[in-house]
């Protein structure tokens, strides 16, 4: 292939690539994989079991909202934590535009404290963990398990 066959073939792969939705050029091994690239938020490496994988999100939602909140100590502000069924791979917090994978996913709400500053994060089991501003303090009575 010389050269201009290198750019035709590459021009055809990104048109290609540009047509397709963030789900669709991820792989399909796992809900969370259909999870948009957003701005804040995260994946911790599950733990050996439930209660290390929760602790692990708990610091990183914590260390994050001390980030946003120029806070001193993260470990100074306090979480309340939900277990929650989330009824698609958005974990709840679904972005205009996108769509997900139509998937139970288990996970957690967790909803952190700085005297009168409260910020509302969504995580799944596998880690996955995102800040979802525009989710009510009170988890949906639906939605905890």
């Amino acid at each position: 292939m010389g050269g201009r066959e290198h750019v035709l073939a590459g021009l055809l792969l990104c048109t290609m690539g540009a047509a397709m939705t963030a789900a669709q050029t991820l792989p399909a091994d796992s809900v969370e994989n259909a999870l948009p690239a957003i701005s804040r938020g995260g994946f911790v490496a599950p733990g050996s079991d439930e209660a290390a994988t929760l602790a692990a999100i708990a610091r990183a939602v914590r260390a994050d909202a001390a980030r946003a909140w120029q806070a001193g100590d993260p470990m100074a502000l306090s979480v309340e934590i939900v277990a929650v069924d989330w009824a698609d791979a958005s974990l709840g917090c679904p972005r205009p535009g996108l769509s997900y994978t139509q998937a139970l996913v288990p996970g957690w709400r967790l909803l952190v404290r700085d005297g009168a500053r409260e910020a509302v994060y969504h995580a799944s089991h596998r880690g996955q963990w995102l800040p979802c501003p525009r989710a009510p303090a009170a988890p949906p009575s639906d939605a905890a398990r």
